[in-house]
């Protein structure tokens, strides 16, 4: 079975291509060389349904394995956060799962929906893709329990480091810009680091590069319409 994620074709040995058709029918294609072939171990499918997913849709994650080891010599990286699209600008949104990317993602489509063309890329794993002429989000259809995805590739203009308010901290949202360091320490918990130490190189070497092309920003939120106006006006403003 052949899929093309972020311009790349792959042929994935599925066990269940009927699931697979129907989860990633919008990267399926019927032609075209593929870059790589994959077929994810068993080893894997069983780290990846310990949550009880399944083993059609663990197969599937399970997949992200072999393909993010290959993809850093490919100029490409998988991220972990959220990202969406604005008038044809891409943001991502990152942090450890419970900080709220998706919900913050969610409220930037309630809030800015009227004024602005606010749609999810990826809800879980988008792809980054370093090229000459600039950084693009790509979909993928790695998109989180709520599938959310669209096999697009955008031009990134943004991304933010997320930090959930409690309501305790008797703070308010406020952003400002991440250093290299924080931004570095950041995403190293954030992408996909492989086993080979030539690629992990390449990854550090492109988180690098990340940081000089695209403004990255710490971004201290809650579920109000206040966090969605302090991050859109800083975000939009770039």
């Amino acid at each position: 079975m052949l899929l093309k994620i972020s311009e790349l074709i792959i042929d994935f040995d599925t066990r269940y291509p009927d699931y697979v058709r129907r989860r990633c029918e919008r990267y399926l294609v019927d032609s075209g060389t593929p870059v790589m072939s994959l077929r994810p171990c068993d080893e894997y499918v069983r780290l990846a349904n310990r949550d009880n997913v399944g083993l059609m849709e663990a197969e599937l994650y399970a997949m992200t394995i072999p393909f993010s080891e290959q993809l850093p010599m490919l100029g490409r990286l998988m991220t972990h956060g959220v990202a969406i699209e604005c008038d044809g600008k891409a943001f991502i949104f990152t942090a450890g799962s419970g900080v709220g990317k998706s919900t913050h993602a969610f409220l930037w489509q309630k809030y800015l929906g009227d004024e602005h063309d606010v749609r999810v890329i990826n809800g879980d794993k988008p792809i980054l893709w370093f090229k000459d002429e600039g950084i693009m989000a790509c979909g993928s259809p790695w998109s989180g329990k709520e599938h959310l995805d669209r096999n697009v590739c955008v031009p990134l203009k943004g991304v933010c480091l997320l930090q959930r308010l409690e309501a305790s901290d008797n703070a308010v949202p406020n952003i400002r810009r991440a250093s290299r360091e924080e931004t570095l320490d950041f995403l190293m918990h954030q992408v996909f680091i492989p086993n080979d130490a030539i690629r992990q190189v390449k990854t550090l070497q492109m988180l690098g590069q990340l940081y000089d092309q695209v403004p990255v920003f710490h971004l201290a939120v809650d579920m109000s319409r206040e966090a969605v106006m302090v991050s859109s006006g800083e975000l939009l403003k770039n």
